[in-house]
């Protein structure tokens, strides 16, 4: 009798006891944080074979070139006059670009990734062909010789994959990075008051270019005639950029999902046998979408669905 008191007492002075601990609204879900710049995902894109991706944190950006820049590359060309190309990158006609946060290839597309999803290899530089490469382990050689086409393809077959919503805390869709997304990411924070991420200067030396053709410095460079791998193997030597990205500025040119003109895709970064002029990160290039050449290929980016 005394028990069965004391246990009423108990329900009336303690009654919260008695509701389960989940209940409690300090035990709410919590929001997910956002990773850190420069955080690193692997997506397995094929059986066995994993493309790294680092995440691009949200903010906003200056794109294009000021007129000081724009100045330094129309003294190192023989027009009196700005041509129009020069004056599209202009500060006020690329404005600003405003980024919500998205996922980029830490590394441009290899031929063993691309052949692990499609089947084949079309790049020239594969090793095997009579060229700068013959002989060598062209497996982690950016793919080549792959048109704006192709990388739909490419692309589709990625997104069948299963599984990308748990590797990347959501569902998104894969594509080629637009070019405001491009630059806003080459630049990894730095601003555009310089033409690369780690300033003014490039021959060869700071990145995989033509060092014949330099841009910010008269001292010609490196020019190795060919693409190298997609990590750095210039001895660790080449440009670190603060977001963990590698060749976004040369090595070969990288196709972006917008248009430029009517039938015009857009590349930017420029390649292993551009000059440093067309190789700063506001250069905007174009060519048909049908067009493969040896020193075009992709990065692929993962945006996430809002």
């Amino acid at each position: 009798m005394f028990y069965a008191r004391a246990l009423r007492a108990a329900v009336v002075l303690f009654p919260v006891l008695l509701f389960p601990l989940a209940a409690l609204p300090q035990d709410a879900p919590k929001e997910k944080a956002e990773p850190k710049a420069g955080e690193e995902r692997s997506f397995e894109i094929a059986d066995g074979v994993k493309m790294v991706f680092c995440w691009i944190p949200p903010g906003e950006a200056q794109l294009g070139s000021p007129k000081a820049e724009r100045d330094a590359v129309l003294k190192r060309l023989s027009d009196a006059k700005e041509p129009d190309w020069l004056a599209a990158e202009a500060e006020d006609k690329r404005g600003k670009y405003t980024a919500r946060g998205f996922w980029l290839g830490k590394y441009e597309v290899t031929q063993a990734e691309w052949a692990a999803v499609t089947g084949k290899n079309p790049s020239y530089f594969d090793g095997k062909q009579d060229n700068k490469a013959k002989g060598l382990d062209a497996a982690r050689f950016p793919v080549e010789q792959v048109s704006w086409n192709d990388c739909q393809g490419f692309l589709t077959k990625v997104n069948g994959r299963a599984g990308a919503a748990k590797v990347f805390g959501g569902a998104g869709t894969f594509a080629l990075p637009h070019e405001d997304e491009w630059e806003y990411a080459a630049r990894g924070g730095k601003g555009n008051k310089q033409a690369f991420y780690w300033g003014d200067r490039l021959n060869g030396t700071e990145a995989n270019c033509n060092g014949n053709y330099p841009y910010g410095t008269d001292t010609k460079g490196r020019y190795l005639e060919r693409p190298c791998q997609v990590e750095d193997t210039n001895g660790g030597k080449y440009e670190r950029h603060p977001w963990g990205l590698q060749h976004m500025i040369g090595n070969i040119w990288e196709w972006c999902e917008n248009e430029y003109s009517k039938d015009r895709r857009v590349l930017r970064g420029g390649s292993w046998g551009t000059g440093g002029v067309d190789c700063r990160t506001a250069f905007r290039h174009w060519t048909p979408p049908v067009t493969a050449y040896d020193f075009i290929g992709l990065r692929v980016c993962f945006r996430p669905d809002r």
